[in-house]
């Protein structure tokens, strides 16, 4: 029995007519699974170039409104912008593409910041905090959240939960928490919130000296400052870093003398006959100096002043100019007698020093100058005094001990005690007089 041999060019013009090759762009289905790549190649090209751009460029850019309008990072990033910068007021347009690009980006903090915060507005604090935490746990690092669940818990007395927001802010932000203590310090003018920031701050006593640090530097009334204040806070503006001298030195910044050494007196616990002196500390004890109304001593290249044994000590090295010893006087207008002892002693002629008194806080001149009397050690203790007149124009004055060089370094020592200043009436007498003996009491008028 023969077989038949195939012809190659009939089985292959079968295959070609009745059976076509499947794959290939030359047939249907290859051209259609080529086309769907292609096309979901370009849009996988697009949505990575809108991702590219949107992090790349601002929000607002023209470019991402036109190419990216709806682009959930987009619309994200330039609601939470509008929501600082319209005070979170957002049209219903703008919540609608809020809300779909959350649907869109389930996992974004800032969906659930924007619409908790709308929820606020709308009257619905439940819903609004729940919508908060729920961001809050997608990022624990966005601000806004943290500060809009702060108020809430303020508001309602979690104080717990506030104290719990208080640490974390701290450490996003940093050692210095000046934007914790700046809000807090406005949630403290705001009567809703005032005892519940004071209750938690009383938890925190570096946060509270923040917030008291940021009130003092602002336009709020010392007396609010001090309701604010724990006890313990009173007792920590002592302290040369604390909120206590910042109240103050803004207080004489601005002209205020007789309300700052008022709360002078009350920050540093100062008795009410030592607060009517004219002159802090004219004996010289040793306590803790609180300047600008007490005494400012100077330790450095131009010389060294000291308080010891009821005595201002200075050594002057006589190579430049400068304060010694420095105190900020609150003199009502008047004629006043300034008296001083000198302890024996060798001064050299080159170099000087001079008790000084001048109006306001500025430095000496000629135009604000109201006394200058010399001060010059001898073989025996001698008494100085001098008068002088404050005009109704100078409500503030400072005493200075002032060291004058001469042409060569000169070094000098001097030490003086039992100051005094007085008021007096009647006309002024012709100058500064001294005695040349120790006085058990003052010899001259």
């Amino acid at each position: 029995m023969s077989r038949k041999r195939r012809d190659p060019s009939n089985s292959a013009s079968r295959s070609g007519s009745g059976n076509p090759r499947r794959g290939g762009l030359g047939s249907v289905r290859g051209f259609a699974s080529a086309a769907i790549l292609v096309v979901a190649g370009v849009s996988v090209g697009w949505l990575s170039f809108q991702a590219a751009m949107v992090r790349t460029l601002p929000a607002t850019a023209p470019v991402i409104v036109r190419f990216a309008p709806n682009y959930p990072d987009a619309v994200l990033a330039r609601t939470a912008a509008l929501l600082v910068t319209q005070r979170g007021m957002l049209d219903a347009a703008t919540l609608g593409a809020v809300r779909r690009a959350a649907a869109a980006a389930p996992l974004d903090a800032r969906a659930y910041l924007i619409l908790g915060h709308q929820q606020l507005l709308d009257r619905l604090p439940d819903r609004a905090v729940a919508t908060l935490e729920a961001g809050q746990r997608l990022d624990p690092r966005q601000r806004l959240i943290h500060l809009l669940l702060l108020d809430r818990y303020l508001r309602t007395a979690r104080y717990a939960d506030a104290a719990a927001q208080f640490s974390v802010l701290a450490r996003i932000l940093g050692a210095t928490q000046a934007p914790i203590a700046i809000a807090m310090a406005k949630m403290t003018m705001a009567p809703e919130t005032r005892d519940a920031v004071r209750h938690t701050l009383a938890t925190d006593p570096v946060l509270e000296r923040g917030v008291l640090t940021a009130l003092a530097k602002s336009d709020t009334a010392p007396a609010a400052i001090f309701a604010l204040a724990s006890p313990a806070a009173r007792v920590d503006a002592r302290a040369k870093e604390s909120w206590g001298p910042v109240l103050v030195n803004r207080l004489v910044a601005r002209g205020q003398y007789p309300v700052a050494r008022s709360v002078w007196q009350r920050i540093y616990g100062v008795a009410p006959a030592q607060a009517e002196a004219l002159i802090t500390n004219a004996g010289f004890r040793k306590t803790a100096a609180s300047p600008p109304f007490d005494w400012t001593l100077t330790a450095s290249s131009l010389g060294a002043a000291d308080i010891r044994n009821n005595s201002l000590i200075m050594d002057y090295y006589g190579r430049d100019s400068g304060d010694l010893a420095r105190q900020l006087l609150v003199l009502q207008p008047g004629r006043y007698r300034f008296a001083f002892t000198v302890d024996p002693g060798k001064t050299d002629g080159a170099a000087k020093l001079y008790w000084s008194l001048a109006c306001g806080t500025a430095a000496l001149s000629d135009q604000n100058q109201l006394m200058n009397v010399a001060v010059a050690a001898t073989a025996k203790p001698h008494r100085v005094a001098t008068e002088f007149v404050v005009p109704a124009s100078c409500p503030a004055q400072t005493l200075t001990m002032r060291g004058e060089a001469g042409d060569f370094p000169s070094p000098l020592g001097v030490t003086l005690r039992d100051l005094d200043l007085r008021p007096l009436s009647g006309p002024p007498s012709a100058g500064p007089r001294e005695t040349t003996s120790a006085p058990a009491s003052e010899t001259t008028p």
